[in-house]
């Protein structure tokens, strides 16, 4: 049986991943020695935790529960979806485990608390006044977690990148030669940080690029040959050139209270849950209004693009709401006004039938082609992918 090593390159887009195999050593290495499959699909919303979910479970967001990377109810620090038991689908780390393999995960999303996963570092985000180590030791292996603060704490900078894709590449290298797991998942963000921060080919972006470079070295030098490696991506990201709060609409018409902490929303009001490229209308229960006069009040409003449709809304797990809709590329839609955060200079979120907005994943090994270039196919391919090399057939 094949161990597997999986390791999510968020943000990086199929025509990005051609580009860095073309100029950064250890990835044109790995291509070389891999089958890679460009132009694949996303899934949607084609945000991260969303994805990592699908990827992890093979089905859609209407199935496995995770719509979003955070709580949909607005608020200025909102609540990140961090705890596994929202995944209400079969995942990778779950099969393994109830296979007898043993299983790792380093700042992947959704799997706090898991009990199938004997190594776990999971992704916390905490909110103002919490303590990170706190927070993750509640939430994952407290043994092992205090070790690799000890040992490679230093590499951290709190989470800023890309110190810290240098860190979880260290717990994982550590991790991997030290306990040898069946199946390992690791998640690095620095070029998704980096990219939200600058415009695409931004000189600053190289410092992303690069760091992926080396931290794939760094992994691939931590395993055995009999371990088959899949590198993908989540999502591409778009351009951003001005943010939007569309929940003033519902403000402009009398259905929202605005205040300086974001949105003041009751349990029973309507409100627009803002996911970059996309948002949801939420009607609330309060007494029947007008939906048809906050739909034209959308459409007319700044940025908007189309309605979602009935497909999307239903992959999407929202097909119970009474509309969504996506911005245009250049604009992104948030809870939280401009300027009372970092400048917005690229995101996701969008619909998946925008122009370069494709991603790819490799496999090297199991019985993958050399050097192999594929097009086509989506992320929910891995997950089987994934199971079938593990040996897992239930």
């Amino acid at each position: 049986m094949n161990k597997l090593l999986i390791i999510s390159f968020d943000a990086v887009s199929s025509g990005e991943w051609e580009s860095m195999s073309a100029r950064y050593t250890n990835i044109a290495a790995f291509a070389r020695t891999a089958s890679v499959t460009l132009g694949v699909q996303s899934v949607f919303p084609s945000n991260t935790y969303p994805v990592h979910c699908s990827v992890a479970t093979g089905v859609h967001p209407c199935d496995h529960g995770v719509s979003s990377n955070t709580h949909p109810f607005p608020t200025r620090y909102p609540r990140w979806i961090t705890d596994a038991s929202a995944i209400h689908a079969r995942t990778l780390w779950q099969a393994a485990s109830e296979a007898g393999l043993t299983v790792a995960a380093v700042l992947w999303p959704c799997t706090g608390g898991s009990p199938h996963i004997r190594w776990n570092i999971p992704e916390i985000h905490i909110l103002p006044g919490e303590n990170q180590i706190a927070a993750n030791l509640r939430s994952g292996s407290k043994l092992l977690q205090a070790r690799m603060v000890l040992r490679y704490g230093k590499l951290r900078s709190g989470v800023s990148q890309p110190a810290l894709d240098r860190f979880v590449t260290a717990c994982s290298a550590d991790i991997l030669r030290r306990n040898r797991p069946d199946l390992t998942l690791v998640h690095l963000s620095c070029y998704d940080a980096l990219r939200h921060q600058n415009p695409g080919g931004s000189p600053q972006l190289d410092e992303a690029y690069a760091s992926l470079d080396e931290n794939l070295g760094a992994l691939l030098s931590a395993i055995d040959n009999d371990t088959v490696v899949i590198i993908f991506s989540d999502h591409a990201q778009l351009d951003v050139h001005t943010v939007l709060t569309p929940n003033d609409v519902l403000v402009g018409m009398g259905l929202l209270d605005a205040s300086d902490a974001g949105y003041a929303i009751g349990d029973h009001r309507c409100y627009i849950e803002c996911c970059g490229g996309s948002a949801f209308f939420h009607p609330g229960s309060l007494a029947p209004f007008d939906t048809t006069a906050v739909l034209e009040s959308i459409a007319a409003s700044e940025g908007f693009s189309h309605l979602l449709t009935d497909e999307e809304m239903r992959i999407s797990g929202r097909s119970d709401l009474p509309f969504g809709f996506s911005a245009k590329p250049g604009y992104s839609y948030n809870n939280v006004k401009p300027g009372a955060e970092p400048a917005l200079k690229g995101n996701h979120g969008y619909p998946l039938d925008i122009a370069g907005y494709d991603v790819f994943y490799a496999v090297r090994g199991a019985g993958s082609i050399p050097g192999e270039t594929r097009r086509g196919g989506t992320l929910l391919d891995i997950a089987p992918l994934a199971r079938s090399i593990l040996g897992i057939h239930t």
